[in-house]
């Protein structure tokens, strides 16, 4: 059952059984040369692996367990990608200190000062990755992702990371933009509130790209393996 049917109404129920699909079955948009995308897992949005409103008591921005359940995911994921050939690009919300911006001070836990500002260690980049700071939601804005992409011939972003209502959904949608078929892993991204989450991939989904189970993701890539699809 997915995540967003405990907060549907009756109305929206009966609207969506009426309602022609607006897109192909999900993962029917898988494309032929994909790139995972890492969206900003900075340490001091992740936390102690603790439910979130017991993290929030001395870490306002981090999501505990709800980003942890994600890293276990992306933990098996990125080698596996990696393996394939598939691209992996990290973004993270990061402020240097020369930008005179109020985030870039030390207090900050997206200052190039703090510690907190790098990416958790157990998913931490490896040889080959590419990275995109950035200070605004959408991975896309001012920064030079599309141009690696374009680079890398990627027609396929599989998407992950913080979080599902804000920095995922607004590169979602600026993806879709540069017509690039968007895959959401619902396994891999999370939210401070369980409704913004239900509701982000539910609007996702039904707008902008296919939510996707991490299995569906693997099954793609083994595709990838065994000559069926082409990386980048």
């Amino acid at each position: 059952m997915p995540v967003w049917d405990d907060f549907l109404s009756e109305n929206d129920k009966k609207m969506l059984a009426n309602r022609k699909p607006m897109r192909p079955k999900p993962h029917a948009q898988f494309g032929e040369r994909p790139a995972i995308l890492v969206i900003d897992m900075n340490k001091g949005a992740i936390g102690p692996d603790e439910p979130v409103y017991e993290v929030v008591k001395e870490m306002p921005g981090a999501m505990g367990s709800n980003a942890w359940a994600a890293i276990r995911h992306m933990e098996d994921l990125l080698p596996k990608a990696r393996a394939a050939g598939i691209p992996v690009v990290y973004s993270r919300h990061y402020f240097r200190v020369s930008t005179g911006l109020g985030l870039s001070d030390a207090a900050s836990p997206y200052s190039e000062l703090n510690p907190m500002s790098e990416i958790q260690d157990e998913i931490a980049m490896q040889p080959g990755d590419l990275l995109v700071d950035k200070q605004q939601a959408s991975v896309f804005h001012q920064t030079g992702l599309i141009n690696m992409l374009m680079n890398k011939g990627v027609d396929n972003l599989i998407v992950t990371g913080n979080s599902t209502s804000g920095c995922v959904h607004a590169t979602v949608v600026d993806a879709g933009g540069y017509q690039l078929k968007v895959s959401i892993v619902e396994d891999a991204v999370f939210d401070r509130f369980d409704l913004s989450h239900a509701a982000a991939l539910f609007n996702m989904g039904t707008k902008y790209g296919d939510i996707v189970s991490i299995g569906e993701v693997y099954e793609y890539i083994a595709a990838i393996e065994d000559g069926e699809r082409v990386p980048a």
